[in-house]
């Protein structure tokens, strides 16, 4: 028994030192690979990462098209506010031209109006959800179109600046316009988060 043991013991002591020798040699286990290629460039080369950031908060003031689109977006709002109200107006007036009839008017002509004025009063409600939603239809799409023309300069303007990151700041707002596809560890953080939740069920 105790001769067995001694065995045993050399057996493990033999592994172990095969074990340390492939893993301090010369030659990489094919996992040391796969880690090494998947590493981001600026940590494997030892460069620096460089950031920059845009302020949209300038943008907005000083970028001629930004400019453009929003006073078309605040155009198109007024002449909505204003084709509201006037058909409100007109509303009201009906009603004031009506009711200055006073006792002239019957019963059967009081009910029909009031109908009329709930179902022009509902229609027109109708008519200013339609209007805001195409509006803000509108206004997204503008925004989009916005956003696309400073990520596509910026796409030309970093083929010169070499900049890893450009985020935009402003109050409210933090976007990510260009990011360095080297940098990104979301296959490790994938494969960790996944071993975790495996060694986390019950």
């Amino acid at each position: 028994m105790k001769y067995f043991q001694s065995f045993a013991l050399l057996l493990l002591t033999i592994a172990v030192v095969v074990l340390f020798y492939l893993q301090f040699s010369g030659k990489p286990t094919a996992k040391k690979e796969t880690v090494s290629s998947t590493r981001p460039a600026a940590q494997t080369t030892g460069e620096g990462i460089r950031i920059a950031y845009i302020d949209l908060d300038s943008i907005k003031t000083q970028y001629l098209y930004f400019k453009l689109k929003s006073e078309e977006i605040e155009r198109e709002k007024q002449k909505i506010d204003n084709e509201i109200q006037a058909a409100l107006n007109k509303l009201e007036k009906d009603r004031v031209d009506f009711f200055k009839r006073g006792a002239s008017i019957t019963q059967i002509e009081a009910e029909n109006f009031q109908r009329q004025y709930q179902e022009r009063y509902q229609q027109l409600g109708e008519r200013r959800e339609l209007l805001l939603n195409r509006h803000l239809e509108n206004q997204a799409r503008a925004l989009d179109d916005i956003q696309q023309k400073i990520s596509d300069y910026l796409t030309e303007y970093n083929k010169l600046a070499k900049f890893n990151f450009i985020f935009s700041t402003g109050e409210g707002n933090l976007t990510l316009y260009h990011k360095d596809s080297t940098l990104n560890i979301t296959p490790q953080i994938v494969e960790g988060l996944n071993a975790s939740y495996k060694k986390s069920k019950p």
